[in-house]
Parts: C-alpha cells; structure tokens; sequence
C-alpha cells in the first residue's frame, strides 16, 4: 500500500480535505506560496478553501497538512490527480538552494513510493512534475508558480536522479558570478537568528554530507540559531584550502567570502570537502 506521509515532513493534520487520490498518483505540483510562513493555520481554516499536501519553507523545512490517499484542495479539477507541495516565497523569487534540493529529495521519494515518471509535464494529461498553471480554467486559471520556478523543474528532476546542476540550469564558465548563488546574503555570526541562519545552517549539513538525521550526531539543527556549534562548523569550512579562495579567515563569521565559497562547493565547483 502506497504511503500516505512523508517522514522528512512534520505532521500537522488540517480540516482542509476531502474525498480519495486516484492511486497511482500522477506526479507533483510545486505552487509558490506568494507570502512567508507556515501555512496550517490558513489551511485549517475551513473558511480559506484552500490547502496542499504539503508545505516547504525557504530554509528547507517541510510540513504535511493532507495524507496522500486525500485530495487536498490545491488545483480544483486536478485534485485528485497530484500531490501539491506549496513553496514559501514569491513568483518572481528562485527558489533557495535548499528548497531545490528538499524537492529533488521529495520528487526521488515519489519516483520510488509512487511511480512518478522521471520527466516534467507541461499538460493535464502528462505526468511527471508540473505546474499549477498548466490546468488552465479547470485548475482555477493561475499562473502560479511563475516562469522563475517553473523553469526550474528540470532542475528539481536533476537532483531526483541525483545530477546537481548549476545554481541556474546553465552551463556557465568557472569563476563566473552565475555560480555565487549566496551573493547577497547578510553577514551573519553567533547570535543571529532567522531563516537565513537555517538557510546557511542545512546548507553546512549538505557541504559537510549531514544531510540526513538519523543518529547523525555531527548535524546542525536548523533552528535558525547561530550558536556555537554552527560557529565552529563556519570555521572549519572556512579553513579548508580552496582552488578558489584559499583559505579565509576562520573566524566563524559567514560574511561574503565564506557564502561564496559555500556556493562554489554546492554547485560541484569546488571540491575540496
């Protein structure tokens, strides 16, 4: 019998659902959120109308709301059909690197549990990992999730077939400032919080291979708190000889430097760790 939780995602049961899923399920439907934080408690409002199978937050972490053999109310004609995981964020934002990288993650899963065909679906009568405006009328007439994060579905399939493409689906030369997908980012140090701290927090589990969290006592808690053990985890990558850098302060502050190195590592560039 086909599962009907995620277990990297936490449960959180909403009122918002109905009826069964055809099984076997024809894929998945990344949505964008267009707004920030958990969406249960508008979900378990029966007044909104709306829910999703899940819920992935821009630092990485998943909720479930709906178990897979209920349709959620995400796509109208199309509930029955697919699983809908709703993306925290807005239509003209990429998604994180961590985002990517849980639904690549999600999307192996489904390949496995449910058979979800290793391609993207461009029609209500494909399969494979699609979109919400593909539905057209009957889906409700969105254009969610945006061009930004629809033409990221090949990159989504890429890391389910555990490829790593680049930061943007590219073939860019190395040095380029393609590659530096954390430019930008805040300074950060011990004593910050926030969701860029969980941001840099699972993206040292991935450099460091922490990612999974069965007995992996060497794994950061992204709890979105710059503490000690992630200030000595920002050290240690800052102090690994780098082709591109070398080494750079290891102080424990991830400034400019020590986000681009990361970026490097992430996207295969560098390989020192």
């Amino acid at each position: 019998m086909p599962a009907t939780r995620y277990s990297s995602a936490t449960y959180r049961p909403v009122r918002n659902s109905s009826g069964t899923m055809t099984s076997p399920t024809k894929g998945l439907i990344p949505h964008v959120q267009v707004g920030k934080g958990s969406l249960f408690g508008w979900f378990d409002n029966p007044a909104s109308q709306v829910s999703s199978h899940l819920w992935l937050s821009r630092s990485g972490t998943l909720e479930q709301y709906v178990p897979f053999d209920k349709k959620a109310w995400a796509e109208a004609a199309g509930n029955p059909f697919w699983i809908s995981v709703e993306c925290e964020g807005f239509p003209n934002e990429d998604y994180t690197p961590i985002q990517l990288q849980r639904l690549g993650e999600l999307y192996a899963w489904g390949m496995r549990e449910f058979g979800w065909r290793p391609q993207v679906a461009d029609s209500v009568d494909g399969f494979g990992i699609g979109t919400h405006r593909m539905g057209g009328p009957k889906w409700g007439g969105h254009s969610c999730p945006g061009d930004v994060r629809a033409d990221r579905r090949r990159d989504i399939l890429e890391m389910a077939l555990g490829n790593k493409p680049d930061a943007r689906g590219e073939d860019v030369p190395e040095g380029s400032d393609a590659r530096q997908r954390y430019a930008g980012m805040p300074t950060l140090q011990e004593g910050s919080r926030g969701a860029d701290v969980a941001e840099l927090q699972n993206a040292l589990n991935i450099v460091f291979h922490h990612e999974t969290t069965a007995g992996d006592l060497a794994r950061l808690a992204p709890d979105g708190e710059y503490g000690t053990l992630t200030t000595a985890r920002v050290a240690s990558l800052q102090r690994y000889a780098s082709p591109w850098f070398g080494r750079i302060g290891d102080d424990g502050v991830c400034g400019p430097d020590t986000w681009r190195k990361i970026g490097y590592i992430l996207t295969g560039l560098d390989r020192t760790v």
